[in-house]
């Protein structure tokens, strides 16, 4: 009867103890209520952490840290559940000096410790990052780019609503400031234990610049640049004619900062759509009809870093390799184009050109279709404004080790042949478009001229310099993937944390 006394007065006193662990309150310069707070490239993080105790607590060490972690979650197909990932690409530590910490390093009860902290973020990880097998030698600097926040549900700073960036349960990625309370066991040899750890949620969307329109290849699956169809004069009936139509990758859409506002309603672009049309006779061109425009937001997520650039040539094999892809249709505008008119062409000397020349640029016009030999052929365009709707989020196009988004913009175009049935014959195609991400006004770009003095340039090519060899520390550890192999993975996010995580205050 003792020994269950003594057994229940212990978990008494365990329970008491961890009731009394110190509190510590994270608190951000600037920060609205109810809402998490937004930041890109090269913006400052200040804050300050506050710890309060209700008993005297000894402690050695608080360490403040700005993380960035990404997790994914795949579903096998050859057994039965998952497998995933989890990756801490991004570890800022803020230094602490010993006049911050009180002395002897005991929290007495009822004193409030404060410590301030200030971060910056970074446009770029350090290479220790990316350090897996590649097979493309453009992919490192894509995975060294710092990655948007990506899936984590979270209050807007623009208005109160939850963000929605059409990110599949699958893979998110997070930033947070965390404050860690430590005190150093007993034995020299043990792991330091933690009495207190918060974790303060930040939404990251970093600043992209344009990039390289994609060379997209014919056997390519996600995009169709090009594409023919045959133009009949009703059900059953012969051909009139071959119609092309292809558009290349238009600009870029342009997100502002976080917390900058837009003067205009919302961001825009436009695609050219250029068609041709090669008459079997004397066929005049078709009537065109109506432009539809819809968004495609693809996820790419693995549960092993990737080599290359994902693609969806190898979609079929994906779900063995622990990979997967998913896709949600954004609409964006309808449009009557019923107004644009055809200019007749007489072909002198026509070449048979590569289908890929003809969109090229935008002012180009389509090449010859596969059946044109005759001399007489029509050309029309039609510029698609493209204007991103405000009830969903976008983040930029990024590739990062687990994780990638990518976008394209799907043309649909109808046309009415003379005597046609009453089904309306429509084309489709689907451009790669990038979305990138304004800088803060006034902050410094990439292509930025630095002025350097006289008396710089001499100081770092004409003193003396030591020859002496450098003192060199032990380096610290980089962030390594940690695959997480379990038989059964449950679907909730609670469950793919990491032993040890810390709760995550909003």
């Amino acid at each position: 009867m003792a020994a269950s006394i003594i057994t229940r007065g212990s978990s008494s006193l365990a329970a008491f103890t961890v009731r009394s662990r110190p509190t510590v309150d994270i608190s951000l310069v600037d920060q609205k209520e109810g809402l998490v707070p937004s930041y890109t490239t090269g913006d400052t993080i200040e804050g300050t952490a506050t710890v309060t105790v209700d008993h005297d607590t000894r402690f050695d060490e608080l360490e403040i840290t700005f993380e960035g972690t990404s997790r994914t979650s795949v579903e096998r197909q050859s057994m039965p559940g998952r497998t995933g990932a989890y990756h801490t690409f991004l570890r800022l530590r803020q230094p602490l000096d010993e006049t911050a910490y009180p002395t002897p390093r005991v929290l007495e009860a009822g004193r409030t410790y404060e410590f301030p902290f200030t971060f910056v973020i970074p446009g770029r990880l350090l290479p220790h990052i990316c350090n897996h097998a590649k097979t493309n030698l453009h992919v490192e600097d894509s995975h060294t780019l710092l990655p948007p926040t990506l899936g984590d549900p979270m209050m807007a700073t623009h208005r109160k609503s939850v963000v929605d960036d059409m990110t599949p349960e699958m893979c998110r990625i997070s930033y947070l400031v965390r404050v860690t309370l430590l005190k150093k066991p007993a034995a020299q040899s043990a792991s330091p234990i933690t009495l207190a750890s918060v974790g303060k949620k930040v939404r990251i969307i970093p600043a992209v610049d344009e990039e390289p329109p994609l060379n997209v290849a014919d056997e390519e699956s996600l995009y169709c640049l090009r594409k023919e169809k045959d133009v009949k004069r009703g059900f059953m009936r012969g051909k009139m004619g071959r119609l092309v139509v292809a558009a290349a990758q238009p600009k870029p859409v342009q997100l502002s900062a976080p917390g900058e506002t837009n003067d205009s309603d919302s961001v825009n672009t436009v695609a050219n759509v250029h068609l041709r049309f090669d008459p079997v006779g004397d066929e005049l061109p078709p009537r065109l009809g109506t432009v539809w425009s819809k968004l495609r937001v693809s996820t790419f997520y693995s549960a092993d870093p990737w080599g290359d650039y994902p693609s969806a040539s190898c979609i079929r094999t994906w779900a063995q390799m622990g990979r997967g892809m998913y896709t949600e249709a954004v609409p964006l505008s309808t449009m009557c184009v019923a107004s644009a008119q055809w200019t007749k062409h007489t072909a002198t000397g026509v070449e048979r050109r590569d289908s890929m020349q003809s969109t090229s640029s935008m002012e180009s016009l389509p090449g010859p279709s596969a059946s044109f030999g005759g001399s007489t052929y029509y050309t029309a365009s039609v510029v698609v404004p493209i204007t991103l709707p405000k009830a969903k989020t976008f983040v930029p196009t990024f590739y990062s080790c687990l994780t990638a988004r990518i976008y394209a913009l799907e043309l649909s175009i109808s046309y009415h042949a003379p005597n046609a049935s009453i089904l309306t014959p429509t084309a489709s195609l689907r451009v790669p478009i990038q979305l990138t991400c304004q800088s803060r006004p006034g902050s410094q770009s990439k292509g930025t001229v630095v002025n350097i003095t006289q008396d710089e340039v001499d100081a770092e090519f004409f003193i003396p310099r030591s020859v002496a060899p450098p003192v060199t520390e032990l380096p610290l550890a980089p962030p390594e993937y940690t695959a997480v192999r379990t038989a059964n993975l449950s679907p909730d996010r609670s469950q793919m944390l990491p032993s040890g995580a810390a709760r995550v205050s909003v």
